[in-house]
């Protein structure tokens, strides 16, 4: 599953700066997002294990970036993991990603869909992020995305209280950035959104769903799994100790 997975993840959600590296994908971005400012080991191509990383270091700190390695099922080369362990490397907390089917989660709802990003979803998106400049980063990740989209806002009268956002690649469909106000979570907002986002999906021929959520947020968990999805793998991201 990692295999068809992470390759089309990497290229929905696109750092501003890449660079490709002994068949890995380096990518740099402001600093916030794991996802935007670490090695996609997806497929390696390099001769020298512990070259490739010294090269990959040089090339974050080059950029005022701590070095960071996505590691999911599948990396290549499979000695990746123990020698980022030999080097003092660490992990940050674990992300599951989850999946469903697009049919099994879709229904009419009132959830608006949207072209493009209005203010109510940047102002959603910054509050519910850890911070603004992380919620400013996403967004700008969201503006370079060229693959079709959806943003969708569920709305409790005139006040917008849940959002996300959709990007239909092949026969996935991501689901980004979802946020619910914490005023009015466990009201139904979520459910509306995963709902609207898998009919959406349908209309672009992306048949199955995935997203990504800490391990640790399990009212997040809880929420996708009640709407029907289920986990796939785990994945970790390596920083220097």
């Amino acid at each position: 599953m990692a295999a068809e997975i992470e390759p089309l993840a990497a290229l929905s959600w696109p750092a501003p700066e890449t660079l490709s590296l002994d068949g890995w994908l380096l990518r740099f971005g402001k600093g916030y997002s794991s996802r935007l400012n670490s090695v996609s080991a997806i497929r390696y191509s390099g001769t020298s294990l512990s070259q490739s990383i010294d090269a990959v270091e040089r090339a974050y700190r080059a950029r005022n970036l701590p070095p960071q390695f996505h590691i999911a099922p599948g990396i290549q080369p499979a000695a990746l993991e123990a020698a980022l362990q030999a080097r003092g490397y660490i992990t940050k907390p674990p992300t599951v990603l989850m999946i469903a089917d697009a049919s099994d989660i879709a229904a009419p709802t009132d959830v608006r869909v949207l072209a493009s990003a209005n203010g109510d979803f940047e102002r959603l998106t910054r509050e519910g992020s850890h911070s603004p400049e992380d919620g400013d980063e996403r967004l700008e990740t969201l503006a370079r995305i060229t693959d079709p989209m959806a943003f969708l806002l569920a709305m409790d009268g005139d006040n917008a209280v849940a959002s996300a956002a959709s990007v239909a690649t092949g026969n996935w469909a991501s689901v980004y950035v979802m946020r619910t106000t914490p005023a009015h979570r466990r009201r139904g907002h979520g459910r509306r959104v995963l709902a609207t986002l898998a009919q959406w999906a349908l209309t672009q021929n992306a048949r199955r769903l995935y997203l990504q959520v800490d391990a640790a947020n399990t009212p997040g968990r809880e929420l996708y799994a009640r709407a029907g999805f289920w986990d796939a793998y785990r994945y970790l991201h390596y920083v220097p100790g």
